[in-house]
């Protein structure tokens, strides 16, 4: 018996069903499927127990879910052999490296990412993209967040590199045409690959490659049908725009930045995501200051200042010392560049 995947925790759409399913999976299926007489349906059972704790541990703060997760999924593969059920064994490989992946953020453990990472690797040696098409570009998109996580965690640009291969591998099955919304985010993701790795290289051109990513994503992204998704990736393209311009110390590239922070801040409000706003800000902000160092705009320098501002009352109210100590060093900078460019002004 082939074991639900994806598919399973997509259908529990709240999670008091989610909460149904665990309940009935550890009180009632384990008990007509004991292992030592129904091998196979004992570790179908773990599996559909495991992706019911996954998904609903995703969702809520803490770890014992997720925890709960890896050890079904493990009970899962303790019965499951790749040589009998190849197919299952790598379902339950790819569930058990969600778990692990998920688990890993919050713990910020990279030990743990290297195992989710083998354990997507190990799914990739039965899937395969002519057989499995869709399981294959899953598990591709698993195996590139694992390995963006860690690579920026690192910054380490091998591990980078191999996060935007497996997305682009994802993107050869999840195509615009068969599957637009998958083919969008794993564009998105594929933009933040290239970003990070493009931080780390010397040029322009991966960067350049993010910025095409991000602005593929937004052809399908529209803000009427996903504005979440779309004032994400908007962010995200300022992000790109605002490295590139700085690297390049190119006006364009920063005003464009400006504009796609601008954009995001449209959906994402202080009254609705206070800390989202108050990041995305900060961001404009910053790329405000590089393009007054570049043209020697002085309400540049003010625009940033009053952006910086409204950011330190968020940070400072919400008691993120950290972020509140950031902007008063941006604030104490851009009252120097200021300064330097009024005095620059005046002498010319």
């Amino acid at each position: 018996m082939r074991s639900a995947e994806v598919g399973t925790a997509r259908e529990f759409v709240d999670d008091a069903a989610l909460e149904a399913a665990i309940e009935l999976y550890e009180a009632r299926a384990r008990a007509l499927a004991p292992r030592a007489e129904r091998s196979g349906d004992w570790a179908t059972t773990q599996h559909r127990l495991g992706t019911a704790l996954s998904a609903l541990g995703q969702r809520r703060r803490g770890t014992r879910l997720l925890e709960k997760a890896i050890e079904a999924f493990e009970r899962a593969l303790s019965a499951r052999s790749r040589e009998r059920e190849p197919l299952d064994w790598a379902a339950a490989q790819n569930g058990l490296g969600q778990a692990l992946g998920t688990l890993a953020q919050r713990h910020a453990d990279a030990d743990m990412l290297e195992q989710a990472i083998a354990a997507f690797e190990a799914a990739l040696d039965v899937r395969s993209k002519e057989v499995t098409p869709q399981d294959w570009a899953i598990t591709h998109n698993n195996l590139g967040a694992a390995l963006l996580t860690l690579g920026q965690r690192r910054q380490d640009k091998t591990l980078l590199k191999r996060a935007a291969d497996a997305y682009k591998n994802a993107l050869q099955v999840w195509t615009r045409e068969r599957a637009p919304l998958d083919w969008a985010w794993t564009m998105n993701n594929l933009g933040t690959a290239l970003r990070a790795l493009g931080e780390l290289r010397k040029g322009p051109c991966t960067l350049e490659q993010a910025v095409a990513a991000y602005r593929s994503a937004l052809a399908e992204r529209a803000r009427e049908r996903m504005p979440g998704d779309w004032a994400m990736t908007q962010n995200n393209l300022g992000a790109a725009l605002h490295r590139l311009g700085e690297r390049e110390q190119d006006a364009r590239h920063l005003e464009a930045s400006i504009e796609a922070y601008a954009n995001a801040l449209q959906e994402w409000t202080r009254e609705k995501v206070p800390a989202a706003w108050a990041m995305t800000l900060a961001n404009q902000a910053g790329a405000c200051k590089v393009l007054a160092e570049l043209t020697g705009d002085v309400d540049l320098v003010r625009t940033a200042l009053s952006r910086f501002a409204a950011v330190g009352e968020v940070f400072r109210n919400a008691s993120h010392a950290q972020y509140y100590e950031l902007v008063v060093e941006q604030v104490a900078r851009l009252r120097k560049l200021e300064h330097q460019l009024l005095q620059r002004h005046k002498d010319a």
